[in-house]
């Protein structure tokens, strides 16, 4: 009898809906927008090659209050400053089952973040197109290509409209930045045009891991270099998308991801070592960190990394003309003004907005103005336009690297 009343019980339980729940569940229903904002839960599954966190829908939070991903970082800080306070005050060789447990909860505790700071990533078509075409078709993933995203960010949307390759150097297995004289002149024309540094876009052959070290220290340079500069605020909404083959289907794999903010610290902090292999799919690091409660210094990169959804769109400003331009510093591609001109003469219906709202043309143009200083920026559109078909018109046969 006994018996018969335990499972009648949970069978009750199992199939009866508590009423505090039904109200709630009705509640999250009735008041869910289309497209609500998601937060991670649970574990890890294989989504499309790639790994993806499992995601429920929380349309009663706001996509940024999941989780408090500062919180253990501050607590980690606050740890550090009180060892350091007992050390000075008696002495380096000071041991105390105070300062062993500090020095314990002081480290690094490696875990997933449930939080995207980027809700998606749309990326223009024709400017994906391109840098596509070129990584695909003429390189064949045989070199290693990055791109550094420009584009907007509205209620945490972000929009690349438009993707700049600056001075590299690529081979089959990694790539490697080089020093750009046009930094502040790409980050200047795109402010004209109301563009914004959005992130980064590389390129990688077929691969097990979807980060690698090299990908990682990418990822946070470029977010401690916008922090640096423009602030937390700015930095937030960075993303990282990844071109690569699938290995299974063949087929051409565009994905995005965002950085945790545990990794952004790590980097600022000079945890995260220099990348010895590119390809590895983990990321070592100078000071023992907690992984399942247990000191490591190796992390996998799947902890630092989390999806963001990935769109598509047409850039109000570029259109597809942005396609019609060769892109600078790649090799054996030149620009020259016939191309400029081309641009200008063949798109008189479509008036462009000033400044001239194409990125790498009006690059090149910026360039050409440094050797003709009555061809200003600030000038009337109009007139402007004209001054340079002008120009460009007497200019045809002038080389311009």
């Amino acid at each position: 009898q006994v018996l018969l009343l335990a499972a009648t019980a949970a069978t009750a339980l199992s199939t009866t809906t508590p009423s505090w729940a039904s109200s709630q569940a009705q509640h999250l229903q009735k008041n869910s927008p289309a497209g609500a904002p998601l937060r991670l839960r649970g574990g890890v599954m294989w989504v499309g090659g790639g790994r993806q966190f499992n995601r429920t829908a929380d349309p009663t939070a706001n996509y940024e209050d999941v989780e408090d991903t500062f919180q253990p970082l501050k607590e980690r800080l606050e740890r550090a400053q009180r060892i350091k306070k007992l050390i000075a005050k008696f002495g380096p060789k000071y041991r105390s089952n105070e300062l062993i447990l500090l020095e314990e909860e002081s480290k690094y505790l490696i875990r997933a973040q449930h939080m995207l700071r980027a809700r998606s990533l749309s990326v223009d078509l024709a400017a994906a197109g391109n840098f596509q075409r070129y990584v695909v078709g003429d390189l064949q993933f045989s070199t290693h290509r990055v791109g550094i995203m420009y584009g907007r960010v509205q209620d945490g949307h972000v929009l690349c409209d438009a993707i700049y390759e600056p001075p590299q150097e690529g081979s089959a297995e990694s790539y490697k930045l080089l020093p750009d004289p046009d930094e502040a002149n790409v980050d200047r024309v795109a402010s004209l045009l109301g563009l914004r540094k959005v992130g980064v876009v590389f390129t990688a052959k077929p691969r097990k891991c979807i980060f690698s070290s090299e990908d990682i220290a990418l990822s946070c340079s470029q977010h401690a270099q916008a922090e640096k500069e423009n602030g937390f605020d700015f930095a937030r909404s960075l993303v990282s998308a990844i071109i690569t083959r699938n290995e299974t289907t063949g087929s051409v794999v565009f994905e995005a991801y965002q950085i945790s903010d545990q990794c952004a610290d790590m980097y600022a902090k000079g945890v995260l070592s220099k990348p010895r292999n590119p390809n590895k799919s983990y990321s070592r690091t100078s000071e023992d960190v907690l992984v399942e409660r247990k000191p490591i210094q190796k992390v996998d990169n799947d902890f630092f990394i989390n999806t963001v959804a990935i769109k598509t769109h047409e850039a109000p400003l570029f259109g597809k003309r942005e396609a019609e331009f060769n892109v600078e510093n790649r090799p054996g591609v030149n620009q020259n003004p016939l191309e400029v001109k081309h641009i200008l003469t063949c798109h008189k219906k479509k008036p462009i907005p000033p400044p001239p709202a194409l990125l790498h043309p009006s690059l090149y143009v910026l360039r050409l103005h440094t050797k003709t200083p009555e061809l200003n920026l600030k000038t009337d559109h109009k007139t402007r336009d004209r001054m340079a078909l002008e120009f460009l018109g007497q200019s045809n046969s002038v080389h311009y690297e």
